[in-house]
């Protein structure tokens, strides 16, 4: 939370509005609303889903874009621990990852 509160107000104007997932104010209501309007005035859907896209982050290139934004070394020091941290299995074990970010169950495929 103390990362997030950091980060937050530096990241949030660089978002697209259009963005929705974890934003703060913004909500799937609010998406699917615009998403409703949208479909009354466009004859068209654009519709796509990138396969494993969390599970499959670079992470150098995602700590190199947060470094676009902060050079504050804490932060940057728990992003590195967290996307570093091992995925704990169901059974208790622990699978290392080497990409990818944290999204639960998924990202023991890392």
């Amino acid at each position: 939370m103390v990362v997030k509160r950091y980060l937050e107000p530096i990241l949030e104007p660089v978002f697209h509005m259009d963005s929705y997932g974890y934003r703060p104010g913004k909500s799937a209501h609010d998406a699917l609303a615009v998403a409703r309007r949208r479909c009354w005035s466009h004859d068209w859907v654009l519709d796509l889903d990138i396969k494993s896209f969390f599970d499959e982050i670079d992470w150098s290139l995602l700590m190199k874009a947060v470094r676009r934004h902060t050079d504050c070394k804490w932060v940057l020091l728990y992003l590195q621990r967290w996307l570093e941290a091992p995925a704990s299995m169901p059974d208790g074990s622990l699978v290392k990852r080497t990409r990818g970010t944290p999204q639960g169950l998924s990202s023991a495929r890392c």
